[in-house]
Formats: structure tokens, C-alpha cells, sequence
């Protein structure tokens, strides 16, 4: 319970894009949306937040844990790492110099880069949201290797709105639900700004195991598309259809385009402007369908002819598509 002379929680405050003030986006378990100096002040009065805003800048810029005490408060500040070194969300905790601190929340940074496609995750997050074992982390991924284990996300149609507008000021923020390696379902508070500067996307994934998660029922569309795929021997992709990201496999590539599930393939261009093309023709129109040849390589590897068929998927996912792709022509059926 709060008391005039704590905070009671941890709050944690999203420091995503440099240029940007911080803002307040938790509060313990309590997400809060973008919540100013204006709100510390409320909260803690003047100097008390004024004593928090200098730690948080502090954390900020020294990259470093911080304690600051003055006239018996006392202030603490842990930095979240993301994969560049740098500090995406600082986590505060102020009480008097007395009072015991509770224990810090758990939180891990993340940053998708625009050129690439790449996932870029930050010192234990994928411990944290996968529950990995840390022989098998990795700081690059492909994004089908996080989306792909994301049972819930409601806000998908916005985020990616978000993501490949990449305008200034661009922000999002919701819960998601997160598949672990251990088949435990995770619920997390998932917080992204648009860094258009050095084009990237910055997100923090703060854990609520307070909300006691139940597995959630699937996105009826994305279900049917599962049931389906399983038995039409093709890799099915959802893709979003203003950048042409493949962001989770319903099926996985078949042999030899398995390695796409975790690798993003170089796609000769024509053939990419070719995709990007379609996926422009079937946004606008519903219920539109194309085929198209692709060449693709993996690391390594030659050239390979891939057949591409490019849906939309309905109204309720509005902007995404469905892609199948294969190399010879699947058996009916």
C-alpha cells in the first residue's frame, strides 16, 4: 500500500527515444499512459520529483544504477539495457531513507531496425519474456522468431501502423501474451516508440504476473489459418502489406526454404519491388489474390525459385495479408 512517505511501487519510466522527455508508463503493475513531470509532481510534490527527474536523467546518461538522497528521501534508479548500450526505460523507486524498498519489477529492451527487419533484444529479455534457457539466447532475431510466440495482441493492426510509419512522435502501447519455451503463457505490458532518426522501432516488454494470465482464445482468423495450413505442405506467412514484413509463420517453410522461418532471405530486387507491388494491389482490394515468382537466398546459400501467393485477410486485420510460398506446386487438398 502507498504512504505519504513511499512510493509503495517501482515505477517505471520509458526513456525509448533519446530527443524525447521520460514519461511515467507503469506504476508498479498499474500501466499508465505516458504520464509527464506534470504527474510526478502530483504524486510526490515538487521536490520529491524533482529528485527523481535528476536520478532518472542521471541513470540516463551514466548508463549506470543510481542513489540520490537528500533531507531523508532517498531515490533509487536501475537502467534497462537494450542490445546498443544504450538505456531504454529507467526503473525509480522513493521513499525515506528508512523505509525498506520492495523488489524491482522485471523488465527487458528491445529495438527493431527498418532496413534490416531485424529484431535487436536487450540484456535478459528473452530470458524474461521466453523463458530461455541462456545457452539458447540470441541478440538478433527475425521477426517471425518473437511474433511467431505471441498468442495474444490486440493492438496488432496499429502497432504495425506505428512501426512502418516510423513518423515522429509515433508510440504504442498495450498487453501482449507471451508463449514461453516452457509452454507457460506470459503477460506483459509491451510499451514502442518510432525512432525515425536512426530507424528503428524501441520497446520496452514489462512483465504483469500479477494479472494472473489464462491462455487467451486465438484471433479467429489466425486459428482458421493454423487449422488450415497445417495440411497444405506450404510455409504460410502473415505479412503486412504497407512494408511487406513477414512477421509470424503459421507453417514453417518446407525444405529448401526452412531456413526462412528463423533467417530473413536476401529477395532480388525486381522480385522484391514485384512483392511490394502486390501487397499494395491486394490492400486495396478485398479478398484480392496474387501469384508471383520470387528469387531468394539464404546465408550461404544459391539462388532459389519460390512460388509466392499473396491474400488479404479480412476486415478484421485490416492491412495484413496471408503468404504462401513453395517451391514446386503443393499436392491439392
Amino acid at each position: 500500500m502507498t504512504t505519504p512517505d513511499s512510493t509503495g511501487d517501482w515505477l517505471l519510466l520509458e526513456t525509448l527515444v533519446e530527443e524525447l522527455a521520460p514519461t511515467v508508463v507503469a506504476e508498479g503493475a498499474r500501466p499508465r499512459q505516458w504520464s509527464g513531470a506534470s504527474w510526478l509532481n502530483r504524486r510526490f510534490g515538487k521536490t520529491r520529483a524533482q529528485l527523481a527527474t535528476a536520478a532518472v536523467h542521471r541513470c540516463r546518461a551514466e548508463r549506470a544504477s543510481v542513489r540520490e538522497e537528500a533531507d531523508g528521501w532517498r531515490v533509487l534508479a536501475e537502467p534497462v539495457r537494450c542490445a546498443f548500450d544504450g538505456v531504454h526505460g529507467v526503473q525509480v523507486w522513493t521513499g525515506t531513507v528508512d523505509t525498506p524498498v520492495p523488489p524491482r519489477r522485471r523488465v527487458g529492451a528491445w529495438d527493431w531496425a527498418a532496413d534490416t527487419e531485424l529484431a535487436h533484444h536487450g540484456p535478459g529479455l528473452e530470458e524474461l519474456i521466453f523463458a530461455r534457457d541462456p545457452a539458447d539466447v540470441r541478440v538478433i532475431r527475425t521477426p517471425p522468431d518473437a511474433f511467431g510466440r505471441m498468442v495474444g495482441f490486440d493492438g496488432r493492426v496499429e502497432y504495425f501502423a506505428m512501426a512502418t510509419s516510423l513518423e515522429p512522435g509515433g508510440r504504442w502501447q498495450g498487453v501482449v501474451d507471451m508463449l514461453g519455451d516452457d509452454e507457460v503463457l506470459r503477460g506483459f505490458q509491451m510499451v514502442a516508440r518510432a525512432a525515425p532518426l536512426v530507424r528503428r522501432v524501441s520497446g520496452l516488454m514489462h512483465a504483469l504476473p500479477e494479472h494472473g494470465w489464462e491462455k487467451p482464445m486465438s484471433d479467429p482468423e489466425l486459428a482458421m489459418l493454423r487449422a488450415v495450413s497445417q495440411r497444405v505442405g506450404v510455409g504460410v506467412g502473415v505479412i503486412e502489406l504497407s512494408g511487406g514484413l513477414v512477421y509470424e509463420w503459421v507453417a514453417e517453410p518446407p525444405p529448401p526454404l526452412a531456413p526462412w522461418a528463423v533467417e530473413r532471405p536476401v529477395v532480388d530486387p525486381s522480385d522484391l519491388a514485384a512483392l511490394l507491388a502486390a501487397c499494395a494491389e491486394v490492400a486495396a482490394v478485398p479478398a484480392a489474390a496474387r501469384r508471383l515468382t520470387l528469387r531468394v537466398r539464404f546465408a550461404g546459400g544459391d539462388w532459389i525459385s519460390v512460388t509466392a501467393e499473396l491474400v488479404s485477410l479480412g476486415s478484421a486485420a485490416a492491412g495484413h495479408g496471408l503468404l504462401r510460398v513453395w517451391t514446386d506446386e503443393p499436392a491439392s487438398g
